[in-house]
């Protein structure tokens, strides 16, 4: 049987039910599913790995196939970084924290805005995000994402954080005209873009990090993914 809470409306008294715990924690997992995220064990080791020093390292690839999370566990990767929290980690958790000053500005890199974003991306996104974050779309001219700006963060803290959506389709050079604090490439770029955006790094010793399926750009496979330690 459900309790009930008397409020007064007016001269009216309104009798409002009031949630079980069952029912919060169904309408919590709703309204904040970053918070509830469980990941398995891959997803784990691609958030915890650390390299000689104890520190994550400043470049990691999740290369898998479908259906593994891939795009799931690297987006929630980027909003950690914008928040500069992992809301799905208790606080004491010792990979809670993410070493990187906020507001920041991220960049994720995808094959295309029509399919990847439209598809993928976008919508992944605006069902992590909490409402809370009080987050702005901005949609180019196609109306797909482009640029995601979160006021606030998971909790309700000032952010500021901006996370821009480019397409592989662009031209090189435009890769060159933002310093970013981090990058998400979904899926391996082209070499050329991927130098041209690695050079704005220079400035902010930015982290980057791929999500991507095996040999789709062998110059990946030859430069990064033959000379990992772990891949998840």
């Amino acid at each position: 049987m459900k309790r009930i809470e008397r409020t007064k409306k007016g001269p009216a008294e309104v009798i409002k039910p009031i949630e079980s715990e069952e029912e919060l924690e169904v309408r919590l997992r709703k309204e904040f599913p970053i918070f509830f995220i469980e990941m398995h064990e891959g997803q784990e080791k691609f958030i915890r790995v650390k390299n000689r020093f104890g520190r994550i390292p400043k470049r990691r690839i999740a290369e898998c196939g479908n259906k593994w999370g891939k795009t799931e566990i690297t987006l929630l990767e980027d909003l950690a970084h914008s928040f500069g929290f992992r809301p799905w980690l208790v606080p004491e958790d010792p990979d809670y924290k993410v070493d990187i000053k906020v507001p920041n500005i991220g960049m994720i890199g995808c094959e295309t805005h029509k399919n990847s974003v439209k598809e993928k991306i976008e919508p992944t996104l605006r069902w992590m995000v909490p409402s809370l974050c009080q987050p702005i779309f901005k949609p180019g001219p196609t109306g797909v994402l482009m640029e995601l700006t979160l006021p606030f963060n998971a909790k309700g803290g000032k952010c500021g954080s901006k996370i821009y959506i480019r397409s592989y389709n662009e031209d090189k050079d435009s890769f060159e005209g933002i310093d970013y604090d981090w990058i998400h490439w979904d899926e391996p770029p082209p070499e050329d873009i991927f130098k041209a955006a690695e050079r704005g790094k220079i400035v902010t010793n930015a982290p980057s990090w791929f999500s991507m399926t095996p040999l789709k750009e062998a110059w990946i496979y030859q430069k990064f993914s033959s000379r990992a330690a772990i891949l998840c």
